[in-house]
This record gives C-alpha cells, sequence and structure tokens, in this order.
C-alpha cells in the first residue's frame, strides 16, 4: 500500500474533502490487480463509474468506492465466492483483505449478488473499512467485451506493479447501463456519469436498443417520456449522493448536467415499432423478438 503521505499529495491534488476516498481509490487498484493476478476476473467483465473513471475517462470522473461487474458466462457464483475467499487469506502490497461472514448478499430479484469485503494496511488497522463488490448475473454481455489498459493516474508510479488491463463492458453497454439506472432509481451518480457523455458524439440507435433490452430484461417497461421527464426537472435524485466523490472546489450543476442529459439523450424516444414492442412488454411474452433483437446486436 502506499504510504500515508503519498495518499495524503493525491488526495490535495485531487481537491477531494476526505482523503480516505482518495485512500480507497487506491486500494481498488491494488483489489483489481489482486483479483485479475488470481485469476478472478477472468469470468468477468468491469463496467458501472468506477469502471467510466478507471478505464474511460481518467482523473475527470467522479470518484467511486466499489467495483460493479458482469458475469461473461453462467457460473455458480458460490464458486466465485469461494475463489475469493482463498485467495484473499494472503497479504497483496501490505493490505489485507477480509470478506465477513455475513458480507455475502443477493438482491431480491436474484439478479446480482456481492460481497462487501473489508481491508487494513499499516496506516489503517482497524479492518472495518469496506469495499462494495457486486457482480450482475441479469444477463451476459450483450457486444463483445473488451480489455483495456487502466487510465493512467499520477499515484501509479509508485505503486509496486504495472496495472493489468481489465476486461470490461464496451462503453455503449456500460451507458446504456446507466441509462436502465437512472430509469429505476434516484442516484445522482448515474445521471452525473451520463452527463460526462450527454454532449459527446454517441451511437444513438445501438446505446436505444441496448436500453430496450436491458429494461425488458430486468421485467420493466421504458416511457422515453418519463426518463425525459426525470431529467427535466432532477427533484428524484440524490444530489447528497455526489458530495464527496468530486472536488470540493466543484461546482454541480445541476441544471446543466439535467439539461445536457435531456437534451443529449433524447434519441432514446425514437423507438422503432420491434423496440416499442419489448418497451410495452414487462411480462416477457416477446422472448423471440428479444432474442432476436440481441443476436443481432452480438452478431451472431
Amino acid at each position: 500500500m502506499l504510504t500515508q503521505p503519498e495518499v495524503r499529495r493525491y488526495s490535495t491534488q485531487s481537491g477531494l474533502r476526505d482523503m480516505m476516498i482518495a485512500e480507497k481509490e487506491i486500494v481498488l487498484t491494488f483489489l483489481l490487480q489482486f483479483l485479475s493476478e488470481r485469476r478472478i476476473l477472468h469470468r468477468l467483465a468491469f463496467k458501472g463509474g468506477t469502471c467510466l473513471r478507471k478505464m474511460f475517462i481518467g482523473s475527470h470522473a467522479r470518484f467511486s468506492t466499489d467495483l460493479d461487474f458482469t458475469a461473461l458466462e453462467e457460473h455458480d457464483h458460490e464458486d466465485v465466492i469461494l475463489a475469493m475467499m482463498g485467495a484473499f487469506e494472503q497479504e497483496f502490497h501490505g493490505i489485507r483483505f477480509h470478506i465477513p461472514d455475513n458480507s455475502y448478499y443477493e438482491t431480491q430479484d436474484g439478479l446480482s449478488w456481492g460481497v462487501n469485503p473489508t481491508y487494513s494496511h499499516d496506516w489503517n488497522e482497524a479492518g472495518v473499512s469496506q469495499i462494495k463488490l457486486q457482480i450482475s448475473r441479469r444477463e451476459t454481455p450483450t457486444l463483445p467485451p473488451e480489455r483495456r489498459p487502466q487510465y493512467e493516474q499520477t499515484y501509479f508510479a509508485l505503486l509496486p506493479f504495472v496495472p493489468a488491463e481489465i476486461t470490461c463492458l464496451a462503453l455503449p453497454e456500460i451507458l446504456a447501463e446507466k441509462i436502465r439506472a437512472c430509469y429505476q432509481r434516484n442516484k445522482a451518480r448515474d445521471i452525473y456519469d451520463l452527463g460526462m457523455y450527454a454532449t459527446r458524439p454517441l451511437d444513438y440507435p445501438l446505446i436505444r436498443r441496448l436500453v430496450v433490452l436491458k429494461l425488458w430484461q430486468a421485467g420493466d417497461t421504458f416511457d422515453p417520456a418519463r426518463l425525459m421527464r426525470k431529467f427535466d426537472e432532477g427533484r428524484e435524485f440524490d444530489w447528497d449522493d455526489l458530495r464527496d466523490l468530486v472536488r470540493r472546489d466543484a461546482k454541480i450543476d445541476r441544471e446543466r448536467i439535467c439539461a445536457d442529459c435531456a437534451s443529449g439523450f433524447r434519441f432514446l424516444a425514437d423507438l422503432n415499432s420491434k423496440e416499442q414492442v419489448l418497451a410495452n412488454d414487462p411480462y416477457h411474452r416477446e422472448q423471440a423478438l428479444w432474442e432476436s433483437l440481441r443476436r443481432e446486436l452480438a452478431g451472431e
């Protein structure tokens, strides 16, 4: 693990209110390396806000405190947990990871599971600092995953290893999952992440199709007008959720973020006839149509 002065310096450079957010950012890098070297990540594809920061955007993105993955294939999740527990018995570059007995969980819909490992090291010895690690088994990736180098950070030169390349979801699929998250929950970090891409060139038909497929897979309808209202108003999002994850001198411009998302993602309303059928099928009656559209995107 890096020394406390090194982490404090990185925290100051990053303008964070809480040095322990910087510490956790660095621990996440160690944990990714650890899981990669132990060949646990070969079953998984990285995704979510931490993936956007570490693989696509770098220091311009918000900080994060968790790791999200999608299973690359059907597997017994208990096997992965056992592999993690066995691996965590060994210290990794001064960091001691531990999976508490009660930290395993499965979501109510049974479509995701996770563990919350704790960690400690020489200058954070309490052993209560926690990382949320979640794996989705909602569906395997639709687009081919990509193996990418991690985005260079200032502290990389201090690491005792060269950060591994990580397999992650393709960017359009990550953004489609962020849109699904915005539609189904009210975390401001989701709309903040989307705001980073709302004014950039995107493959509109591809992302729209992915959003429809993913909400169908989740047993939900998709009403683009409802999402646009949510973007326009911005009231439903828990903006306090972002406070410690951005620079202390950063102004979280809610109106601009909401306006950018409402404008940048208005293409989601342009559903074609097949997408419209799936968008109104929460009971999975159109399994054959979903499979056909999924295979078309996957190039099968």
